[in-house]
């Protein structure tokens, strides 16, 4: 064993002990409690001024709403342990404000701490993923794309777009040197890590910090719409070897996760059988197993029926067959 690194989340800081108990290069310790924890991320980016964000801990319905008078409305509720959104919703007025807490504070935490919710001022824009190579010091872009996003007033990512044109360079510019910088502020090391970032018509601000590479099929983005391999890039980044990530030109790559309208037993996706004969589709995949049944954010945080994958040689022109791929491929079943 030469080093120690993790795609999982819920492995981030323990592969980070682990690493520091057997004195091997690995995400330091105090990094991975920090992107294991929003109220501290949010510490730190306020003190640094790289991306200020009105954030505070809470633990129960009473101090939450006396946060979110404070900062006004509309305001962000979410967990403060998890990642992407789990748990995570926009609160309108306070009639509303139980209800979303209790969602933030009762969300699956799959064995993480999360210690309290956080009320948070609420952040209009444009998200977008950006995963930073850093190791040594040196912390570069080596994938960035666009994001879906969808069942608000619960941001969920609904899916994913890598590759050429994904993101205009001298528009997001801005939002990638911020991701840069603080991934340096956070002292993550010898890691691939993922941020979302958010495009403000003030500029941009860091919404999230997670000590390894975007999850989900991201990786399998990476690679259709870059060339690049994010397990090699995550090796060479724990070992010490220098970055190599040259992007191929002319390639794009993107995926859709469905979703049932609403409760159902789930019976596969629809055939159509013309979508699926089309060379640029990479890839149709079913979740669920047949029989069982599904329902959509936020009754179900996770209620995704399947996925697919398409590619081509420009963001746009991907974002076009993934359009026309969902359409076709509805959930089947009855509702329930």
């Amino acid at each position: 064993m030469r080093a120690v690194v993790t795609y999982n989340e819920s492995e981030v800081l323990l592969a980070a002990e682990l690493a520091a108990t057997l004195g091997l290069p690995g995400l330091p310790v105090e990094a991975a409690r920090i992107c294991r924890d929003k109220h501290r991320q949010r510490e730190l980016l306020n003190r640094t001024g790289l991306s200020p964000t009105v954030s505070v801990p809470v633990h129960d319905v009473h101090e939450g709403l006396r946060a979110a008078a404070d900062i006004g409305y509309p305001v962000v509720v979410k967990p403060r342990g998890l990642s992407g959104s789990l748990g995570v919703g926009r609160v309108a007025d306070p009639t509303d404000f139980t209800r979303f807490f209790e969602l933030a504070a009762g969300v699956d935490k799959m064995g993480m701490a999360s210690d309290g919710v956080l009320v948070e001022e609420y952040v209009t824009g444009t998200e977008f993923l950006v995963d930073v190579w850093s190791s040594g010091g040196t912390a570069e872009v080596v994938y960035c794309g666009r994001k879906y996003m969808a069942h608000d007033p619960y941001p969920i990512d609904t899916g994913h777009i890598m590759g050429e044109g994904a993101l205009p360079a001298a528009e997001y510019a801005a939002g990638l040197a911020l991701a840069r910088d603080a991934v340096l502020a956070a002292g993550i090391d010898r890691t691939i890590a993922n941020l979302d970032v958010v495009l403000t018509p003030h500029g941009p601000r860091v919404m999230e910090i997670n000590g390894r590479p975007a999850g989900d099929l991201a990786s399998v983005i990476a690679h259709l719409g870059t060339g690049l391999s994010v397990g090699g890039l995550l090796a060479d980044a724990a070992l010490g070897r220098p970055l190599r990530a040259e992007p191929a030109p002319d390639r794009a790559a993107g995926v859709k996760f469905l979703y049932p309208a609403r409760r159902q037993r789930f019976e596969g996706l629809a055939e159509a059988p013309e979508l699926r004969a089309q060379p640029w589709l990479h890839e149709i995949g079913e979740l669920p197993e047949r029989g069982t049944v599904v329902e959509p954010p936020p009754e179900d945080c996770f209620g995704r029926a399947g996925w697919v994958i398409a590619e081509g040689t420009h963001a746009d022109q991907v974002h076009e067959r993934l359009t026309e791929a969902e359409r076709a491929l509805t959930v089947q079943g009855p509702y329930v």
